[in-house]
């Protein structure tokens, strides 16, 4: 499971000036686990389902989900599990980044050098 504090679901607000309803959830992160990036990348996947506001607070990220009050509270809550399982996976993503990096570069520096860069044995 991820490190989170809460899970909140503020219900239906009325928002006076777009005379619209939504369903607002609210999800908390570990700044220590993930980026603040890596919580962009994955909220962009959703941007078709929810939007959503960041707010740094200490060791936390705070994450606002907006979605439209077309969704039941079901369908919100599923979108939060998968919003929750793509952040996992862009971290995943981000720590492979990392660690082949070296191994991208002498690729890259291999495939446009006009000489061989690499031992043959």
């Amino acid at each position: 499971m991820l490190p989170m504090d809460h899970i909140d679901l503020m219900g239906l607000i009325d928002q006076a000036d777009k005379k619209t309803k939504l369903f607002i959830m609210q999800v908390s992160f570990d700044r220590n686990v993930y980026t603040l990036d890596c919580l962009k990348k994955s909220a962009y996947r959703f941007i078709d389902k929810f939007s959503i506001d960041f707010d740094m607070s200490g060791d936390q990220i705070n994450c606002q989900l907006n979605f439209d009050s077309k969704l039941t509270q079901k369908q919100c809550e599923f979108y939060v599990d998968q919003f929750k399982k793509e952040i996992l996976d862009q971290d995943l993503r981000e720590s492979i980044k990392r660690e082949t990096e070296p191994v991208r570069n002498l690729v890259l520096a291999q495939a446009f050098s006009k000489t061989n860069l690499i031992k043959d044995e």
